[in-house]
């Protein structure tokens, strides 16, 4: 999942999306995308949605915060970014747990220290781009404590859930792996240019172009699952539903990618 992605979905229409029954007129900035259960939700700078449609969206809790970094591992919520206007959380806000489909956050630390653009969680394995420093984060204990790798290099991680440290990423598009948190790495070869990448138990998920992509040997090979009318930017997914988005528009498949159908 690319984070820090921003794109016109609530753009494309002047009407007002819906959120908790009250009109709050256009959605300024979407940073991340992510699939949550059967849900669809987005991290943004008015705070944490659910997605319905390209015209509606509906808040998910009453912490306003602009949510820079988001991540998803099972029930639990991880953000990252700045308080809102009324929020008392502090500048930045650090890393942020919820546990309740965001209705509530409790701190996890860095507050004040730290936020971060992009953010990746699986188990116990975090990473997160500090935004102040450039520097890549990882974390092998959920968040509790942090080590620099050094400046950012990648566009989009994907931990690999099968083994601590293990993950691939996405630079400049060609596709990286690494068995020890990037401390040492390596290419893998492909004719492929990746623009997000997503992994989920044995599902390994890519896209390039107008085209999403399953690889079932850690990214040695890749097989075409499904087209889309115009470039995909962004892959997510649950263990219920995959979710793309294609130009301004949200794809989601039920059925294992079998099926997609715009949202």
């Amino acid at each position: 999942m690319v984070a820090g992605l921003l794109f016109g979905l609530l753009v494309l229409s002047p009407h007002l999306a819906i959120a908790s029954g009250q009109s709050i007129g256009t959605i300024s900035h979407i940073h991340s995308v992510r699939a949550f259960g059967d849900q669809v939700i987005l991290g943004t700078h008015e705070g944490l949605f659910r997605y319905v449609d390209e015209k509606t969206v509906q808040s998910m809790g009453p912490e306003n915060f602009d949510i820079m970094g988001l991540a998803v591992f099972g029930k639990r919520l991880y953000a990252s970014g700045h308080p809102g206007l009324g929020s008392k959380l502090p500048e930045p806000v650090g890393l942020l747990l919820s546990t309740d489909s965001g209705k509530s956050w409790k701190k996890i630390g860095l507050q004040g220290e730290v936020d971060f653009h992009l953010l990746e969680s699986a188990g116990k394995d975090m990473y997160g781009v500090d935004s102040g420093s450039g520097n890549l984060l990882y974390s092998k204990n959920a968040g509790q404590s942090w080590v620099s790798q050094g400046k950012n290099l990648f566009s989009d991680i994907a931990i690999n859930p099968a083994k601590v440290g293990a993950a691939l990423a996405l630079r400049e598009g060609k596709l990286i792996s690494t068995q020890k948190s990037f401390i040492t790495m390596r290419a893998v070869a492909s004719t492929l240019t990746f623009t997000s990448i997503d992994w989920l138990s044995d599902s390994l998920l890519a896209t390039s172009g107008k085209t999403l992509y399953r690889s079932g040997d850690r990214g040695v090979t890749w097989k075409k699952v499904s087209d889309f009318p115009e470039s995909v930017s962004t892959v997510t997914q649950s263990s219920k539903i995959i979710a793309v988005v294609s130009g301004n528009s949200i794809f989601k498949s039920i059925d294992g990618g079998k099926t997609f159908k715009k949202m």
